[in-house]
């Protein structure tokens, strides 16, 4: 099977008006709205200005959250270094007892994440 193609023997600046006239037309179509629906504006901007303001706060809370969990669930922090120690996989409870059980005796933060095996 042969496909034919065609093409439109429009010329590139002949597009381009035709693209303009119609975003003109948009344009003008917009500001006629405007104008006929002003105190429809007027009322209803307030409202959906502060709706928007209020999905804006949940979301970046929501974002905020979720990046303090992860590096809660895939960083170790070690007061002695200040450093941040990246872990293969969240921790589990006895996992984090052993870890305080160790830090008691001494043992460095880096050594106890190595012979855990979990450190990426």
């Amino acid at each position: 099977m042969s496909r034919i193609l065609r093409f439109s023997e429009v010329s590139q600046e002949e597009k381009t008006a035709g693209f303009k006239d119609k975003v003109r037309e948009k344009l003008q179509s917009a500001r006629n709205w405007v104008e006929w629906h002003r105190n429809e504006i007027v009322t209803f901007t307030p409202v959906v200005i502060a709706g928007a303001t209020t999905v804006i706060k949940v979301v970046g809370r929501r974002i905020n959250l979720h990046k303090q969990e992860t590096v809660r669930n895939l960083y170790c922090y070690d007061r002695s270094l200040g450093h941040y120690w990246r872990l293969r996989r969240p921790l589990t409870n006895q996992e984090w007892l052993a870890i305080d059980d160790r830090r008691k005796h001494g043992e460095r933060m880096a050594d106890i994440l190595a012979s855990m095996k979990v450190l990426k």
